[in-house]
């Protein structure tokens, strides 16, 4: 029951937003598209594109279409061809053959990334796409376009926002290689060498495996990516403010009674659950990150759905409403899981959820940068400790108890509050105490289950020492799933390094 309260508690703690509206319009599939500023989301007949696979869009920060593409053509608002925006070097049957990043310090300005199929040679490239041409339409500049960056890659190709929240990570994987590419966008343009992990399993074999998604979570801290001719997903921990790439984890997909053929990952809002489709089976499958440890996290898996008959899911994308979407093969509908935050099946998997009237979902979705989905704190109902009486039922953070980053030793500024503590215990010995860890949300997530439930026993020995009996005080970890407070800032996420106490019969 702990992971259950875990990720509902954090609906009733605060209000949930998705602010970012740079994500609204989706064009897609075969003339497909849909407006999610409308709601329920209303689909859109007005889009070009016909793409099996890798497109990407974006609009501007009131949610207004600027431009689209699928890795080849690039499109205007008013969805024709824009000036040079033809012989793009990525592909329609690329993964992801594209992501948009505005470039950072200018109004009009784009960095368009775009990758090919199947590890073609042409490699990574980037072009720039300026809005203020043509009117307001856009054209992408001759003199930036298709610039070389590196070869050979696979079709996976991600995006996030730095630790710092200026700048943004572009990530890539190169192909016959286990090397993740970083590569951070600044004030200063796109920094060309790249912070290199050589982390995970090495991508090879057949073109199968150049294929299937790869995403961060939405706060950068978790990435992972399918391999679909392996039959394998692997999770890595990412560090936003560095670029690397680490401590990965391999969960092996069903093979039996039919392969699954992974294809489309996405994260929760919050970053504690990840979702796969099986393009093979057309079932959709759950994993529970916080889980301690790491090695147990493919047995959380979970199928929350599957489509009707069979047919094909592609891609997983989250939305500006905070919803995960998905493609079902050769249809006129996306399917979605409305409360993707939620454990297991109540996480509300539904098929044929959006008509798209005569656009067809074919296998991918639109490629984002992924901080646009990210959950903001927009009101927190935090109690204190405060030394006043204590009824059961009371949850209430201890204050100015304080741990480092990374550690479960005291801080001694800690013992101030634990001895106001303490000594409430003793004038209300029949007062019992259930003490909860938490931590912010840099590192692995298992590692931090087990950090906050350490972090919880220190203040449970410390108040064992001053007399209090140990059968009153349990204590229990959740790791970085309930913040109390932004984990954008330092300040920020030593509030969310925490215990709090739950008072209990």
């Amino acid at each position: 029951m702990q992971k259950v309260y875990l990720l509902l508690f954090c609906w009733s703690l605060s209000a949930l937003a998705y602010a970012q509206k740079n994500a609204d319009i989706w064009y897609f599939g075969k003339k497909a598209g849909v407006d999610f500023r409308e709601n329920p989301p209303k689909a859109l007949l007005d889009g070009v594109i016909d793409t099996e696979e890798g497109v990407a869009t974006i609009c501007d920060n009131a949610g207004k279409l600027l431009f689209y593409t699928d890795g080849i053509r690039v499109y205007n608002a008013n969805h024709s061809i824009m000036p040079n925006g033809t012989n793009l070097k990525g592909h329609p049957s690329s993964t992801q053959s594209g992501v948009v990043v505005p470039k950072i310090g200018s109004p009009t300005q784009y960095y368009l990334f775009s990758v090919p199929a199947t590890a073609d040679t042409v490699g990574l490239r980037y072009s720039i796409v300026d809005m203020s041409l043509q009117e307001g339409l856009g054209d992408v500049l001759p003199t930036a376009k298709n610039v070389f960056l590196h070869k050979p890659i696979t079709e996976k190709l991600t995006a996030v926002k730095h630790r710092n929240g200026k700048h943004i990570w572009v990530i890539a994987h190169e192909w016959n290689s286990n090397k993740f590419l970083a590569y951070l966008i600044t004030e200063k343009g796109i920094e060309t060498t790249p912070i290199i992990s050589q982390t995970g399993s090495v991508h090879e074999g057949g073109s199968l495996n150049t294929q299937g998604y790869m995403k961060t979570n939405p706060d950068g801290t978790n990435l992972a990516l399918a391999l679909e001719d392996s039959q394998v997903v692997e999770l890595f921990d990412f560090d936003s403010a560095t670029g690397k790439v680490s401590n990965p984890l391999r969960i092996d997909l069903p093979t039996k009674p039919a392969k699954s053929y992974p294809y489309g990952v996405e994260f929760s809002p919050n970053g504690s659950l990840l979702y796969v489709s099986a393009a093979g089976t057309g079932k959709v499958y759950q994993y529970n990150l916080q889980t301690s440890p790491a090695d147990s996290i493919p047995s959380t898996r979970i199928e929350v759905g599957a489509s009707e008959g069979g047919r094909w899911i592609g891609a997983l994308q989250l939305a500006s409403n905070g919803k995960i979407y998905f493609p079902l093969y050769e249809s006129n509908f996306l399917g979605v899981i409305n409360a993707p935050n939620v454990l297991g099946k109540d996480c509300k998997y539904q098929n044929n959820a959006v008509a798209l009237l005569s656009g067809q979902a074919l296998l991918g979705l639109p490629t984002f940068i992924q901080s646009f989905f990210e959950e903001h704190l927009a009101s927190s109902k935090v109690r204190y400790f405060e030394g006043h009486k204590l009824e059961i039922g009371d949850k209430l953070v201890l204050k100015n108890v304080h741990f480092d980053y990374a550690k479960y030793s005291l801080q001694p500024i800690s013992f101030v509050e634990l001895d106001k503590l303490a000594h409430y215990l003793q004038k209300h010995p029949k007062t019992n105490l259930k003490l909860i860890g938490h931590t912010d949300n840099i590192g692995n997530k298992p590692a931090n289950i087990t950090l906050s439930l350490n972090r919880a026993q220190a203040v449970k020995a410390y108040l064992v020492g001053k007399q209090i009996a140990e059968s009153r005080l349990t204590y229990e970890g959740f790791g970085s799933g309930i913040p109390i407070a932004t984990n954008d800032t330092d300040e920020g996420r030593a509030k969310n390094r925490r215990v709090e106490i739950e008072v209990v019969e």
